[in-house]
C-alpha cells in the first residue's frame, strides 16, 4: 500500500481569498479600488461572515489588500519587501545551522559581485556622488562601531540603488538583516574595520572608473574576506 497523505479539504475562506484574487490578476479589482462591504461579499460568495472575514485577513497577510479599522479593505501594489518579510521566519531557522549560513554567503556573494558589476557599467555621475559620499561617511566612523556599522551597509546600499529594481531593494535589505550575526561578529574583530573600508575604496574606485572586471573583483574580494573571517574567528592564530 502507499504511503500517500490524504487530500487536504479546503477551507471556505481559502476559496473566497482565491477568488478575489483572481478578480485582482485579471485586472477586475485594480489598485486602489474599494472591495465591497463584508455584507455584500457575503452575499456574492454565499458564505458566512467569518469566511469572509478570514479571507481579507489572509488577503492583507499577503499583502494584497490594506484594512483600516472602520473602512472596507483596498486593493494595494504588492511590495517585494512585505512578502520577502514573510520569508523572516523560515530564513532565520535556515541561518541557524552552519550549511544555511554558507549558503546564504554564498547567494549574498554572487548578487552584490552582479550589482556591483552592473553599478560599474551604468552608474550616472549622481550614482558615483551617492556612492562616494556613502564611502565617505565610512571613513570617517572608522572609530565608532555602530556608526561604522551603518555606514558600511549604506555604501552596500548605494550600489544596489544604481539597478533602480525594487526587488534587488527588498531582497538586500532583508538579506543585511537576515545576516546581521555575521556582520556584528567580523566588525568585532582586530583590524576588520579597516579592511572592510579598504575593500570599500577599491570597489568605489573600480565603480568610478567604469571597470566593471576590477569593481566586480574587489566585490568578491571582500565578501569572501568577511566569510572567512566568520569561520576562522574562533581558530587559533599561528
Amino acid at each position: 500500500m502507499l504511503d500517500i497523505e490524504p487530500i487536504r479539504r479546503r477551507r471556505i475562506y481559502e476559496d473566497v481569498a482565491e477568488r478575489l484574487q483572481q478578480l485582482m490578476l485579471d485586472g477586475t479589482l485594480g489598485e486602489g479600488d474599494v472591495l465591497p462591504s463584508e455584507r455584500e461579499l457575503m452575499e456574492q460568495f454565499k458564505v458566512g461572515r467569518p469566511a469572509i472575514r478570514e479571507a481579507l485577513m489572509s488577503l492583507q497577510k499577503a499583502g494584497l489588500v490594506s484594512i483600516a479599522n472602520g473602512e472596507r479593505a483596498r486593493v494595494v501594489r504588492p511590495d517585494p519587501k512585505h512578502f520577502i518579510h514573510e520569508l523572516s521566519a523560515s530564513v532565520r531557522s535556515y541561518l541557524a545551522h552552519p550549511a544555511g549560513m554558507r549558503h546564504f554567503q554564498n547567494a549574498r556573494l554572487h548578487l552584490e559581485m552582479a550589482l556591483t558589476r552592473h553599478a560599474a557599467r551604468e552608474a550616472s555621475p549622481a550614482d558615483i556622488a551617492r556612492i562616494g559620499d556613502a564611502l565617505a561617511r565610512n571613513r570617517r566612523d572608522l572609530g565608532d562601531m555602530a556608526a561604522f556599522e551603518a555606514s558600511d551597509i549604506a555604501f552596500h546600499y548605494e550600489i544596489v540603488l544604481v539597478s533602480q529594481n525594487p526587488l534587488f531593494d527588498g531582497v538586500h535589505r532583508a538579506v543585511v538583516q537576515w545576516l546581521s550575526e555575521q556582520r556584528s561578529v567580523t566588525l568585532k574583530i582586530a583590524q576588520a574595520k579597516e579592511m572592510a573600508l579598504a575593500f570599500h575604496e577599491r570597489i568605489y574606485d573600480a565603480i568610478a572608473a567604469h571597470d566593471p572586471d576590477a569593481a566586480e573583483a574587489a566585490m568578491r574580494a571582500h565578501l569572501e574576506s568577511v566569510a572567512a573571517l566568520y569561520w576562522d574567528r574562533d581558530r587559533p592564530a599561528g
